[in-house]
């Protein structure tokens, strides 16, 4: 059904009105010729090819960022995992000073082997409270790096390179 036959039955066109428009329908379909209405006609269907896949395109961009902050979300939140399982340091015999942000000097009392694995590289100090707190624990070298690209603060101690910056 044609525009103009919708308004003609909602009566938003009179009788007269409705034979007035498809006579100059008529005239301008005679006036234009067949072959200029063809290629109107493949006009509007390449305008409406082009606005088809621009939709899609614009469609594609939004479900890649949808699933970008899905993903930086669920990461973020294995990071955090990560943090809760850290191991907490054995009360040893031996002392590791390191310095923190605020420049202070903590400790941390380690089993010799812990701080063999510290000194080695295989594990890292981490922070697992907010910046102003002083709570630390270990965690493997991998899981540091993990740890590092979203939250490098929250890594104290590790060997060069880890943490970027």
């Amino acid at each position: 059904m044609s525009l103009r036959d919708q308004f003609k039955k909602a009566n938003l066109l009179s009788d007269k009105e409705a034979k007035r428009l498809a006579h100059e329908a008529r005239v301008e379909r005679s006036e234009k010729g067949r072959e200029s209405l063809e290629q109107d006609a493949a006009a509007r269907q390449k305008e409406l090819e082009q606005l088809q896949v621009r939709d899609r395109e614009r469609v594609r961009r939004e479900a890649e960022r949808a699933e970008s902050e899905r993903k930086q979300r669920e990461e973020r939140a294995a990071v955090h995992a990560l943090l809760a399982d850290a191991k907490k340091p054995g009360g040893g015999m031996v002392k590791f000073y390191f310095e923190a942000i605020d420049g202070s000097l903590p400790w941390l009392e380690l089993s010799p082997r812990e701080a063999q694995e510290l000194r080695a590289g295989a594990v890292c100090v981490v922070r697992t409270g907010p910046p102003a707190t002083h709570t630390y624990r270990l965690l493997g070298l991998e899981s540091t790096k993990r740890v590092a690209k979203f939250l490098p603060d929250a890594v104290v101690f590790a060997p060069r390179g880890v943490v970027p910056g």
